[in-house]
């Protein structure tokens, strides 16, 4: 693993480890102790990064928010990692109809615009929890994975190995099971990585604009979107949440890159 690798992935451990102990040691994010007078303090030993317009603690509802994101993004590659595997494995082996079926659903999912389709979904359905926002997340982002576990797995079924296999008798399940899936997984685990950077991205996005994690529930998104209003007088309230959305989004995209340079050699 490269240097920047290294640097990403002890940066994405440091934000899990966050988003795991920090809100044992924070106050509740949803504590009001003195709105009147606790408005807007500076970072102090009695409240880390400061408090926010409504004399919420920042440190607590960023280390919430971090688990919130973090969970969200976990949740949302997974169903991607999942679903996309699945279709992209069943159109690269088969032939006919099936296969050109699947090869064009794949292309209609990466055709329509992901934004517009989750703010359409989220429009209709309302407030849901972030759980089945990570599981919408992952189910709008399936198809370009597809189509690298496709791509894979057109090329790996030339390879001598599979051709062995066939000569042997086994039967088709087995081959792509045992044989051919294996090779797709670290071109799977690439996207995957990559993909925790624009899940959280999109979470921030979708929040920031209202139709994602809904208050009293904190989110990285939400806490810029309430800063924004007080740039002026309190600029703490947006520095945290966006150094925490760098942070996390720059640990994604190194430790995707090292990984895509350390597995697929042979891609630019």
């Amino acid at each position: 693993m490269t240097a920047p690798g290294r640097i990403g992935l002890a940066l994405l451990l440091a934000l899990a480890s966050f988003a795991i102990v920090g809100p044992m040691i924070a106050a509740s994010p949803v504590a009001q102790p003195d709105p009147l007078n606790g408005a807007f303090l500076l970072p102090s030993a009695a409240h880390w990064l400061g408090t926010d317009q409504l004399s919420r603690d920042i440190f607590a509802r960023l280390a919430y928010g971090a688990r919130i994101s973090l969970a969200i993004a976990a949740i949302a590659v997974a169903v991607a990692a999942m679903v996309g595997s699945a279709v992209g494995l069943a159109a690269g082996s088969s032939t006919g109809l099936v296969g050109r079926a699947l090869q064009r659903v794949i292309n209609l999912g990466l055709a329509l615009p992901r934004i517009i389709v989750l703010l359409v979904v989220l429009a209709a359905v309302g407030r849901i929890p972030p759980p089945l926002l990570g599981v919408l997340l992952g189910l709008t982002g399936w198809p370009a994975v597809a189509r690298l576990v496709r791509g894979e797995t057109l090329r790996l079924a030339q390879a001598p190995y599979v051709d062995a296999a066939h000569a042997l008798g086994a039967p088709p399940a087995r081959v792509l099971l045992r044989d051919i899936f294996p090779g797709t997984l670290p071109a799977l685990l690439v996207a995957t990585t990559l993909g925790v950077a624009d899940a959280i991205l999109l979470e921030a996005g979708l929040s920031f604009i209202g139709v994602g994690v809904r208050p009293p529930d904190p989110s990285w998104g939400s806490m810029i979107l309430e800063a924004r209003d007080h740039l002026a007088n309190a600029p703490w309230l947006l520095l945290a949440p966006c150094v925490a959305l760098v942070l996390a989004t720059s640990a994604a995209t190194l430790l995707g890159e090292s990984l895509r340079r350390s597995l697929q050699p042979d891609t630019r």
